[in-house]
């Protein structure tokens, strides 16, 4: 599939104003018990929810602005082509796709710890990957390539891996709205 490089971005940041506007005026109501409430106790609460988001950004963030910056010279170009590697990775991930994903050990947190700062966390993340989109426009989305945080051999296009980080966001964003939906009648 072959993307205005342009458009994709502006796409991108945007939906990522859409999630940190959830997160601020959805979320951030609440306390920090409510937070960490779960329908059971093999569900992940909204707080699980966010720590995951954490967990990818705390690798994705820095592997994608080194890339960035090593590769500073791949000059823009108009249009980013997927590979069908991101395609696939992108529609395993995305809200639609109703088949539930198994993740891995390291990167599930449930049953945690969970600092009380993991929403504002999860905002400086996102503030920080508004800041790598802009960055992107100025390079190539198609010539640098990341290495994925769950098999590092395999590689996405900036173009791709930024599409997942995103799409991967909506998702869970959207599984802790429906934890608050589901939690509303419950506490008081």
């Amino acid at each position: 599939m072959t993307y205005d490089s342009t458009q994709l971005l502006n796409e991108l940041e945007n939906a990522v104003k859409d999630i940190i506007h959830i997160v601020q005026t959805d979320f951030a109501t609440y306390s920090p018990r409510e937070l960490n409430w779960k329908p059971t106790p093999e569900k992940w609460s909204v707080s699980e929810c966010l720590e995951h988001l954490n967990m990818y950004s705390r690798y994705y963030n820095p592997a994608i602005e080194k890339a960035i910056q090593e590769k500073s010279h791949f000059v823009s170009v108009k249009d980013f082509k997927s590979a069908w590697i991101g395609n696939f990775a992108v529609k395993s991930v995305h809200p639609g796709h109703t088949k539930k994903q198994k993740t891995l050990k390291r990167l599930n947190p449930i049953h945690s710890e969970l600092p009380p700062t993991v929403l504002e966390d999860f905002l400086t993340h996102q503030q920080k990957l508004q800041d790598i989109i802009s960055k992107s426009r100025s390079v190539n989305l198609n010539k640098i390539k990341i290495p994925a945080e769950v098999a590092k051999l395999l590689k996405l296009r900036l173009g791709d891996c930024l599409r997942f980080v995103v799409v991967h966001e909506q998702r869970h964003i959207q599984q802790a709205k429906a934890v608050l939906n589901g939690m509303s009648p419950l506490i008081a």
